[in-house]
């Protein structure tokens, strides 16, 4: 099972930089109805008269890939910084943001500001954010959060090896999960997650 979940994670990762639409700011020419020809199978895009889940269009509209279907995370543990942990087992009960970013990544930093202030606008919803700096020591990590000090949470993934599963494709790169912990959209390349489409639709995802 974990490896068969591994696999589709990492087929949906290929799949959200290949396919996602025109807005997305690191991805050239791609858009939904289209499949990366890597020489595989080709991807199957649910046609117009496919139902869509509620919230397709509005994640469409914003900019994001919506997966055919949810994805069950792989088991993963990471510390926190300062101090704490993060179990993808333990997601479910909250709307999630899971970014992957590094300290040397430009675009990581130019929307960090905006995921602070969605972090902060959404206090007292059950919304969490998990921030995971991809290879980066904890000195590393350290120093940079002396010179910006925000208050989402963020996690190390020092050796890389959980990050690997989910930015083939580069970084930054952030899923959106449901309260059931499952995986149901996603974007490559900064982008601003604190305009007010964006965080009325998270508000309502984490009342659902």
């Amino acid at each position: 099972m974990k490896t068969a979940t591994l696999a589709v994670l990492a087929g949906l990762s290929f799949i959200l930089a290949a396919c996602a639409p025109k807005p997305m700011p690191a991805i050239d020419g791609a858009t939904p109805q289209q499949s990366a020809s890597s020489g595989e199978d080709p991807v199957l895009i649910p046609d117009a008269s496919t139902s869509k889940p509620w919230y397709a269009d509005r994640l469409e509209t914003l900019g994001f890939f919506v997966f055919p279907e949810p994805v069950a995370l792989p088991p993963f543990t990471l510390p926190g910084f300062p101090s704490g942990t993060v179990d993808s087992s333990k997601l479910a009960g909250k709307a999630t943001l899971l970014n992957f970013w590094a300290t040397w990544c430009p675009p990581c930093r130019q929307e960090m500001p905006s995921i602070e202030a969605l972090w902060k606008k959404m206090q007292g919803e059950a919304f969490d954010v998990v921030a995971i700096s991809v290879r980066e020591s904890r000195k590393t990590v350290e120093t940079f959060m002396k010179e910006y000090p925000y208050t989402f949470p963020i996690y190390l993934d020092e050796s890389g090896d959980v990050s690997g599963m989910f930015v083939s494709q580069g970084i930054p790169t952030t899923f959106i999960l449901d309260k059931t912990g499952m995986v149901i959209a996603g974007t490559v390349g900064g982008r601003s997650y604190d305009g007010p489409e964006l965080v009325a639709f998270f508000k309502e995802l984490a009342a659902k």
